[in-house]
Order: structure tokens, then sequence, then C-alpha cells
């Protein structure tokens, strides 16, 4: 169909172009994302993520030290959304990681479990998921 290397050239960059707004479809519907990091030299027990209105639960394995995990959330309204783990010393923890996630947002919220049993937040907002396929990675 396409015999100059212009036309090639156009089509792959089409096709490129397609697959990476694909991603960014895929990645919006997803929802908010909470990404989990074990950087404690324990491994983290009864690890889970709440949406606090709605109240649905996602369960997450034992983090294992150095270990990692991502859990998708659409919160069906405005809402706070906790992990809750226990740590090494059996200590039950609730740990707030998104203070207002909306339906449709594409949230980030990167939690650090570290030494010492404290933990370290950040919290990121985006209306549009652009980074596509690399944020499921």
């Amino acid at each position: 169909m396409f015999r100059s290397p212009v036309g090639r050239l156009l089509l792959g960059f089409a096709g490129l172009c397609l697959f990476y707004f694909l991603g960014v479809a895929l990645r919006q519907l997803f929802g908010s994302c909470v990404d989990i990091r074990n950087a404690s030299t324990e491994t983290v027990r009864d690890v889970s993520v709440k949406v606090e209105s709605g109240g649905k639960i996602y369960d997450v394995p034992n983090l294992a030290p150095r270990d990692h995990r991502r859990i998708y959330v659409r919160p069906q309204a405005k809402s706070q959304i906790t992990l809750k783990i226990t740590d090494g010393t059996n200590r039950p923890r609730d740990i707030m990681v998104f203070d207002g996630a909306q339906p449709g947002d594409c949230g980030i919220s990167m939690v650090t479990i570290q030494p010492g049993h404290s933990t370290v937040s950040e919290e990121f907002h985006h209306p549009v998921c652009w980074k596509s396929w690399l944020e499921f990675m």
C-alpha cells in the first residue's frame, strides 16, 4: 500500500500515536494508583487498601522486605483512601494515602514503609494519565 519511505514512516508514526493514546485511555479507566513499597527489613502483613466512601477493600499479599505492589482503585465519589497494615511488631496501622481521590482521577500515591516503622507518602493528582502504558510498569 505505502511503498515510499515517507508513507511508511507516516503510517508507523500514526500507529505509534494510536498505541500511545490507547494506553492513555486504558490507564484512565483504571483510576487512582496506590504504589506500596516495603523499604523496611521486616515483612509487612495484613495489607489492604480501603476506599472510605463505598467501603470497598482491596486485599494485598504480604509484602516481603524490598517488595513492591501497585493497587488501582476507583472510588464512586470523592473519598479518602487508607492503607491498612500490620508491621513487624504486630501493630496494626492505618495510613491515609489519598486525602481526596475522585472518580475519573488519575492520581498516584507513592507509599514507602521505612525501617523504624515510619512511612512516607506522596500524593499526585493528574486530570489525564499522560504517561500511558509506562504507569503500568
